[in-house]
């Protein structure tokens, strides 16, 4: 069979069966030597992260007493507020500490054993370990550098994915049973705070969607180029004793200008969309802010509510709507997340097609 028909079977293999592969990458590790050490860290930033959540609830629902209580000028009722503002806060950051701290940790440890794994499998356990280069470009990279941000950004992002769906329907739920009912041409709408807030991450999520669309391309063209740069600079080190002529010299000059000059094309592009892409999360982050005083504000006019209960459905909705808009917030980095991922499964999909082919071939 011509080789190249074999690595076209094989690049085929790995986008067929992407979401199967990723899976399997990640449960490598859960069912190492180490898997107790993971399910409790797994299980530790679980409930780590849903005290964040708690912390927010208690701090929402501080909002309302304490500024009713500057409303109706209680001092007393004030500085007790004040005091279980601190205990909330000292939780809070006790609790962040830990958090960060398990979180590189334990990218730590999946690093190094998943390291090991793969330079295992391609160094040893492969007959011809070169074959990888002509599956996938710079396996160096891929287990240097992919690893240690796949590592790293999965536990991080699964953290904040965790924090978000508990806030969801924490603040879906509080939004509900305080924002009241409004009447919009005759029609009323019931709890029409929470359906504003849904409406207007929905929207959000389909303009960034729209404007970032192309970061997932264009931070792999960037891996690869960067990769491309890298091994041009450590082949000229490496070789640099035999190539005393001036020409040779002047033609490795050229090609890694040439590398160069491809990555900054790419990371203008990226620069460019990033721009866009800011500008717009960034408007959409404090006109939320104007849009839940908007939408609350005539309630208090009318009496209906304290000064209080406005704070209290301002957190709300900034909170909710920040969850519900959590993929624009974390856009970039789940793009550059589906980009190493990407690598680093082509990788391993590459490995298992070649050791198929030697064991075929033995």
């Amino acid at each position: 069979m011509d080789r190249s028909v074999e690595i076209n079977g094989a690049m085929n293999f790995k986008k067929k069966t992407f979401l199967r592969s990723i899976f399997f990458v990640l449960s490598l590790y859960w069912q190492s030597e180490e898997r107790v050490f993971a399910w409790s860290a797994l299980v530790a930033l679980f409930i780590l992260s849903l005290s964040a959540v708690a912390t927010a609830l208690a701090i929402n629902e501080w909002y309302k007493y304490f500024y009713n209580a500057i409303q109706d000028l209680d001092a007393n009722k004030f500085y007790n507020l004040v005091v279980v503002f601190l205990a909330i806060i000292s939780f809070s950051v006790i609790r962040s500490v830990l958090i960060t701290y398990l979180v590189d940790v334990f990218a730590l440890k999946w690093r190094r054993w998943l390291t090991n794994h793969y330079v295992s499998a391609w160094v040893i356990n492969s007959t011809h370990p070169n074959g990888i280069e002509q599956c996938v470009d710079n396996p160096d990279q891929r287990i240097s550098e992919d690893i240690k941000k796949f590592t790293f950004e999965t536990i991080d992002l699964a953290c904040g994915l965790i924090y978000t769906l508990a806030s969801v329907i924490s603040f879906s739920v509080v939004l509900i049973s305080i924002s009241g009912d409004a009447s919009v041409w005759g029609v009323t709408i019931p709890a029409y705070m929470f359906w504003a807030a849904i409406v207007y991450a929905l929207l959000g999520t389909f303009v960034s969607q729209k404007i970032g669309s192309k970061l997932v391309f264009l931070c792999n063209n960037q891996q690869r180029s960067e990769a491309d740069l890298r091994y041009l600079l450590i082949r000229f080190r490496d070789g640099s004793k035999e190539c005393l002529e001036d020409a040779p010299r002047y033609l490795e000059k050229e090609n890694i200008s040439k590398k160069l000059e491809v990555s900054l094309a790419n990371m203008r592009r990226t620069i460019r969309v990033k721009m866009r892409l800011s500008l717009f999360t960034e408007s959409y982050s404090q006109l939320s802010l104007v849009l839940s005083s908007l939408l609350a504000v005539p309630r208090f006019f009318s009496g209906s509510i304290m000064f209080g209960d406005v704070m209290q459905i301002n957190s709300a909705f900034g909170n909710l709507c920040n969850n519900l808009s959590w993929m624009i917030n974390a856009y970039q980095r789940l793009a550059d997340w589906k980009a190493t991922t990407d690598r680093l499964v082509s990788f391993d999909c590459a490995l298992t097609f070649l050791a198929d082919t030697e064991g075929a071939a033995a």
